[in-house]
C-alpha cells in the first residue's frame, strides 16, 4: 500500500481567475519496471485504462518525450535507458479530497501534462496547467503565446522544465487570487458613457505617446524628392491645453483600442494666412480634424494614464468608486489622473456564438462592395463641379479633410503585429473576397447594348450609364472556380439582373430599418442615374451601420480577448492547428505566406486564425530627434 501511495500524486488545475477547473491523479511507473514486465529491454507496449485520459513517457537519458491518449508503443529503447511513464486520470473534487496522496503542483508530471496538451492542440488547457505549476517565469513568458514561433519556444521551455529539476525548483507558487481591479475594457465603457463630462490634457497625452503607425507629413514629393506642401493648412479653433474626450473604438482584427479625438478647424491659405470662408456653396465653419491615439496595441497597454478634468461629480464618484482615481475630493478645477494600468479584459466575460457569422458578414460586405464600386466618383448630394471644388480644397464628398500625405523620413521602425481573423471551413477570412470591380472583370462582360463594344476594363460605375449592360463571361479552361466564386456569384447575378435568385433581397432583409420595397430598385438599371445613386447611397449607409454593429457587439470583443489573453473564452472550445494540419482537414482553404505561419482554432463551424504581420511605425525618440 505504501508503494502505491509513493507512486501517485495529485494536483489541481486552475484557470486565470484563480478558480479550480479540474482535479487529477497521476500514476508513476518506472521504465525499469515496465521492461521487467514486458521481458524486453528494447521495446514496450503499455495500454491505458478507460478511465485514464493520457499517458506520457519521459526518457531521462535521451531527453525524449512521447505523448498519447491511447496505447503507448516504444520500439527503440536503449539497453541502459532510464525513464518514467505518467498516467493521468481526471477525478471529481470529492474524490480528490479523500485521496491520501501528496499534492504536487510543481512536479515533473505537471509539466509533462503541459507538453501533452500542447501536442494535442489544447492550448487553453495547456496554459491552465502551466499556471497551476506556479512557475512565475514560464507563465509570464508564455501565457499569451498564440503563433507558431511563440508556441515552439513555449514547448522548448516546458521541455527544459521537465528535464531540469533546478528550473522546477526555481519557480515560486502563485497564490490563486482573483484580481479585484476593474478591467480596462469596463473602464473604457464607463469613459464612453461619461465622456461629455471629461476633458483631456492633450499636451500631456502627446508628450508621453508612442506612435503605433507611421507618422505622415502633409504634402507630396516632386521628381527631385523635395516636399511639395499643400496650398492650404488647418488651424485648430480650440487650441487650448485641454480637449473633449474622444470616442473609443476596438479594432476589427487586432487586439487594439483607439481613442478618436475630434477638434474643429478652419482652412487657411498658406501663402497669405487668410481663412477659407466658402467652398462649393458651403460655409467652411464646421470642418473637423480627427486624431487617433492607440490606448492598447496588440494586447499591450500603450498609454498608462490620462490626465483629465471632470465637470460632473457623478462622473468623479463613479471613477473613484472603481478605483481608477486616487483623489478623495471632487473639484472641477483640479487635474486628475485616471489610471489605465489595469487588467485588459474581464476573464469571466461572456462572448457570442460565432457560428454562421462569417457567411452573414461576407454577404453584407460583398453587397456593400458592389454599391461602393458604383459610388466611387458619384454623389447623391453634389454635382460634379462641386465635387471638383471640394477636392481642390482637400475635402471628400462627406466633408472629411483629405490632405495628400507622405511618410516622414528617418523616423521609421518596424514591429510584428498579430492579426486575428474569423473565417469558415471553406474561406479562411474576408481578405479572400475579390473587390467588386475585380470580380466583375473575372466573371462578367460589360458591354454597350447599341454598339456591342465589350469593355476591357469594366467597372460598376459604367453600369450607371445608359445602354450599358453585363452578361456572364465564358469560363476559360484555366480558370479554377473556388468557394469564393460560389459565394460571390449568386449575389452578383441577382444584382446585375442576370439571374433573379433573391440573394440581394435576402441580404437586405437581415438589416434592420431597411425597407425592402424602398431599396429593391437599387438593382433596376432602367431607372435614372440619379435615382439609383440616391437609393444606392441610402442602402450603403444602412449596410455599413449594420456591419459596424456586428463587429462592435460580436467580433471585436472576441478578437480583443484572444489577443490580450492568448486564450479562447471559456466555453468556446477549439483545438489549435497549424496551416498544414488545417489544409489537410479542409482542402478548400487557401493561405497567404503570412497565414502559412499562423495558428488556427476550429470553433464549431468557424475558423479563428492568428498570424504575424510586419508593420512599420514611427519611433517616438526618432520623431523627437528629427
Amino acid at each position: 500500500m505504501k508503494n502505491a501511495v509513493e507512486n501517485k500524486i495529485k494536483f489541481i488545475i486552475y484557470n486565470f481567475l484563480g478558480k479550480e477547473k479540474a482535479y487529477y491523479v497521476v500514476d508513476k511507473i518506472s521504465l525499469e519496471n515496465l521492461k521487467l514486465l514486458s521481458n524486453s529491454a528494447t521495446k514496450i507496449e503499455e495500454s491505458l485504462a478507460i478511465d485514464y485520459s493520457y499517458q506520457v513517457f519521459l526518457s531521462e537519458s535521451r531527453r525524449k518525450i512521447e505523448c498519447t491518449a491511447g496505447i503507448l508503443k516504444i520500439d527503440d529503447l536503449q539497453l541502459e535507458e532510464t525513464g518514467i511513464i505518467y498516467k493521468y486520470k481526471q477525478i471529481n473534487q470529492e474524490t480528490y479530497a479523500q485521496l491520501q496522496i501528496p499534492v504536487e503542483q510543481n512536479h515533473q508530471a505537471v509539466y509533462a501534462f503541459v507538453k501533452a496538451n500542447l501536442v494535442e492542440g489544447n492550448l487553453n488547457f495547456a496554459k491552465y496547467v502551466l499556471l497551476s505549476t506556479g512557475n512565475k517565469n514560464l507563465i509570464a513568458k508564455h501565457r499569451k503565446a498564440l503563433i507558431k514561433s511563440q508556441l515552439l519556444k513555449f514547448q522548448s521551455d516546458v521541455e527544459l522544465a521537465i528535464f531540469d529539476s533546478e528550473e522546477i525548483r526555481r519557480s515560486q507558487f502563485i497564490h490563486m487570487e482573483t484580481n479585484k481591479k476593474i478591467s480596462l475594457l469596463e473602464l473604457i465603457n464607463i469613459l464612453s458613457e461619461h465622456r461629455h463630462h471629461i476633458i483631456i490634457n492633450l499636451k500631456d497625452l502627446r508628450d508621453n505617446y508612442q506612435y503605433k503607425s507611421v507618422k505622415n507629413l502633409r504634402g507630396s514629393r516632386d521628381i527631385n524628392g523635395n516636399l511639395v506642401e499643400p496650398w492650404l493648412t488647418t488651424e485648430y479653433i480650440d487650441d487650448g491645453e485641454y480637449v473633449r474626450m474622444g470616442c473609443f473604438e476596438m479594432n476589427r482584427n487586432t487586439a487594439a483600442i483607439n481613442m478618436l479625438i475630434t477638434r474643429k478647424v478652419k482652412l487657411i491659405k498658406i501663402e497669405d494666412k487668410t481663412p477659407i470662408i466658402e467652398i462649393a456653396g458651403l460655409l467652411a465653419n464646421d470642418l473637423k480634424s480627427y486624431n487617433s491615439y492607440t490606448i492598447v496595441s496588440d494586447g499591450e497597454l500603450n498609454i498608462k494614464s490620462l490626465k483629465v478634468k471632470i465637470s460632473s461629480k457623478k462622473t468623479f464618484d463613479v471613477l473613484k468608486q472603481k478605483g481608477v482615481i486616487a483623489d478623495e475630493i471632487f473639484d472641477f478645477r483640479c487635474c486628475y489622473t485616471i489610471d489605465l494600468n489595469l487588467p485588459l479584459v474581464p476573464l469571466d466575460g461572456k462572448y457570442s456564438n460565432i457560428d454562421g457569422l462569417f457567411a452573414q458578414i461576407a454577404e453584407i460586405k460583398i453587397l456593400a462592395s458592389i454599391i461602393s464600386a458604383h459610388l466611387k466618383e458619384e454623389s447623391d448630394t453634389f454635382v460634379p463641379e462641386q465635387l471638383d471644388e471640394l477636392k481642390t480644397h482637400y475635402l471628400s464628398q462627406h466633408l472629411y479633410l483629405n490632405f495628400p500625405k507622405m511618410k516622414a523620413n528617418d523616423t521609421i521602425d518596424r514591429r510584428v503585429r498579430y492579426k486575428i481573423d474569423i473565417g469558415s471551413k471553406d474561406i479562411l477570412n474576408l481578405g479572400k473576397l475579390y473587390s467588386a470591380n475585380k470580380f466583375l472583370e473575372r466573371r462578367y462582360e460589360v458591354y454597350d447594348t447599341e454598339t456591342g463594344e465589350i469593355f476591357s476594363k469594366p467597372s460598376f460605375e459604367m453600369t450607371l450609364r445608359e445602354n450599358i449592360a453585363a452578361r456572364q463571361k465564358l469560363l476559360s479552361p484555366r480558370m479554377k472556380i473556388t468557394k469564393v466564386d460560389e459565394l460571390m456569384k449568386p449575389i452578383f447575378d441577382d444584382f446585375l439582373g442576370i439571374q433573379h435568385n433573391g440573394k440581394v433581397a435576402s441580404i437586405l432583409a437581415k438589416v434592420e430599418e431597411v425597407n425592402n420595397k424602398e431599396y429593391s430598385h437599387i438593382t433596376i438599371t432602367k431607372l435614372g442615374k440619379q435615382e439609383r445613386i440616391t437609393a444606392l447611397t441610402a442602402a450603403k449607409i444602412k449596410l455599413d451601420e449594420y456591419l459596424e454593429n456586428i463587429y462592435r457587439d460580436k467580433i471585436s470583443p472576441l478578437v480583443f480577448y484572444v489577443g490580450c489573453t492568448g486564450l479562447l473564452p471559456d466555453g468556446m472550445e477549439g483545438k489549435a492547428m497549424n496551416a498544414i494540419q488545417l489544409a489537410e482537414k479542409y482542402p478548400n482553404l487557401h493561405f497567404s505566406k503570412d497565414e502559412e505561419k499562423g495558428l488556427f482554432f476550429e470553433v464549431g463551424e468557424s475558423i479563428i486564425g492568428v498570424y504575424e504581420k510586419l508593420e512599420y511605425y514611427s519611433r517616438k525618440e526618432l520623431v523627437e530627434a528629427k
